[in-house]
Order: C-alpha cells, then structure tokens, then sequence
C-alpha cells in the first residue's frame, strides 16, 4: 500500500507513503514478537489451540496483559482509534481512490474482535474501559473536524475516524447484540464507502479539484451522479430502509442498555454531527447557485461503467435495509461461539497447560 500511495499518490504522495508506512509498521513489531512468543511457549499458531491454550493454560498475568496489549496496538493503529489517527486524513487525500477504500478500518476491526477479543477476553475486559472513552472521544472529534473540511477528501478521512470509532465502540461494548451491530456495520462501512468513493473520484476526475468551495450547482447538469450521491449519504446517516440505520441501532441500543447511558448520548451526539457534515456536503456540491468552475466545463454524467458498479451497491444499500436479517443471522452466529460467552461471563480458572494431543482430542 505504502508503494503504490508513493508511485500514484497526487501531489505529495510520498511524505504521506513514509507516514502510513511507520504508522502501521512500528506497532507490526511487537505484534510479530507476541505471536513468535506465543509459539514459542505453546508450539502452534492454529488459532483455536491458542484459544484454548491461552484460555486454560497456566500463564503468567503480567505476560498475557503484554500479549495482548501488542495484539491490541498493532490493531488499533489499523483501525484507527483515536488518537492513532496521524496516518488517516494525509492518506486519504494522497492515495489513488481504489486504494484510498481498502487501507482503513476493515482488517484492523475484524482483527481486534477476532484476535485481541477472542484470544484475550480477560485482558479485553479489562481495556474496554478505555476503549470505550476513546471510541467516544473519537465518534466526536471525527465528526466535528468533519464539519469545517474544505477539501472532500479530508472530510471523508474525518466522517471514517468516528464512524470506525463508533464500530470499537460496539466492540469493546463487550455484548453480543453490540458485536452484531458492529460487524454489520464493517460491511455497511465498505458498501457506502465504496459508493461515496467512486462518486467523489469522479467528481474530481471531471473537475480536476477536491476543494468543496470549488463547486455548487452540480445538481442539474449531472442528476444521476446527484442521485446515487444522495442515497449513499443518507444510508451513511443511518435514515430508516437503508443499511446504515440497522447498524447504528444495534450499536447504540446495546450500548445503552449494556455499557453507558452517557457515553450512549455522547455517541448518538456524533451521529447527528455526521448527519449534519454529509448533508452539509451534498448541499455545497451539488445545490445552490452553479459556481465558476461547475460552468466553465462541460458536464458529463455518470457513464455506462460507472453506473453499472453503482446500481447494485444502491440495490444492496435497499436490501441491507430492508432485510437485515439474512445478514445478521449469520453474523450472530459467528459472533456467538459458547466458549467466548463462557469466557467472557467469567475468567477462566488458572490450571496446567494442556498438551496438543489434548487440544487436538
């Protein structure tokens, strides 16, 4: 990724290639000890015997709070949580937009609730505390420097940090109902995305420029780009039938009634900030008087291509809406699995280290 920012990047690409690059390589490092470790003591990197050897295995506290603290670093830099957010907003203005999609929150998500949860449920407990103010923190700070972006890139960078932050929110929210939203919402993160990325590169493609100010107007001369433009936001900010929706209320309802009231206000206030900053977006781009540049080109709308990659993410927003549940039952069956709710609900008892052929048996 770093390679490709730095050879396609648009004006700076390198600096912010050598910036995503030690952001997300310095905390690899311990991670890359923590699992050379853990094979060491328990000779296996199959992620079930490690499940059950960490569950019952006769480790110290101290090493295992280590484990998973470099297991949770290396993550929690990938996703970002604030503040390990440095890397985010310089490459997402750099990188080509197919990439700029793909490098943020998916993987660092996915693996915070499968490795540093699944494998360090006593540990995770223990940091969700502060997990969770940062989550909160982050759904905030996203989301208000979202709202004074001039350039849209910037602004997706920010609207990402306290979106992502919302999903660790439910993560470290430490229930099931919330690991449900969570992961619901990774795939509602990349469906939107995908859409709202496309638009933007095409925007920029046809006017050469990301500042926000720039345009206006654009409504009239290119509809269907203004019409997916719309849908994609308004499943971004959660409006009822569309995917968005589905996610933030498991998220929000499971947090009230599992972790905080307060934090629960504190994070519906930045959902209403997102709201507030994409709206905000589509009325400086595409309504008001036509600026300069939107008359001085030619306008051509979406074409063939274009739209035959958006009508189905629209679709799918549509659907993901309006039948969640065809999603959600096999989510909630991944993220239900009985040893993790035992483990979880208490810690487990501290006894000799199983042998491989009684993990195996």
């Amino acid at each position: 990724m770093a390679i490709l920012i730095a050879m396609y990047g648009r004006k700076d690409g390198a600096k912010a290639a050598l910036k995503f690059f030690l952001f997300t390589f310095i905390p690899s490092a311990p991670l890359l000890v923590a699992i050379l470790w853990l094979y060491a003591r328990t000779g296996s990197f199959d992620y079930v015997t490690l499940q059950l050897l960490l569950a019952h295995g006769n480790f110290p506290a101290a090493a295992m709070m280590w484990l998973a603290l470099a297991f949770l670093f290396a993550f929690a830099v990938k996703v970002p949580v604030f503040p390990l957010h440095g890397w985010l907003a310089d490459t997402f203005s750099e990188a080509p937009v197919a990439l700029a999609m793909v490098v943020a929150g998916k993987l660092g998500l996915y693996s915070m609730l499968r490795f540093h949860v699944g494998l360090f449920p006593v540990q995770a407990r223990v940091a969700a505390p502060y997990l969770i103010a940062l989550a909160v923190i982050g759904i905030l700070y996203g989301a208000c420097l979202a709202l004074v972006q001039r350039d849209f890139w910037r602004l997706m960078a920010f609207a990402a940090l306290s979106h992502l932050s919302l999903i660790t929110l439910a993560i470290y929210g430490l229930t099931f109902t919330g690991w449900t939203g969570a992961v619901y919402q990774i795939l509602n993160h990349g469906v939107v995305d995908a859409a709202l990325f496309l638009l933007l590169g095409a925007l920029e493609l046809r006017y050469g420029t990301s500042q926000i100010d720039s345009y206006g107007g654009l409504a009239a001369r290119l509809p269907r780009a203004a019409t997916f433009f719309v849908i994609a936001t308004l499943a971004m900010i959660g409006l009822p039938m569309l995917n968005g929706f589905v996610g933030e209320f498991l998220i929000l309802s499971s947090t009230f009634t599992g972790v905080s009231r307060g934090w629960t206000v504190a994070a519906a206030l930045g959902v209403i900030l997102g709201a507030a900053y994409m709206l905000s977006l589509v009325q400086r781009i595409f309504y008001g008087s036509e600026s300069n540049l939107s008359q001085s080109k030619p306008a051509t709308d979406l074409r063939f291509g274009e739209l035959a990659v958006l009508a189905p993410v629209a679709l799918l927003m549509l659907a993901m809406g309006l039948a969640p549940t065809f999603w959600t039952t096999s989510i909630q069956t991944g993220v239900h699995p009985p040893q993790l709710k035992e483990t979880i609900a208490s810690p487990p008892s501290v006894h000799a280290i199983p042998s491989q052929a009684e993990v195996q048996q």
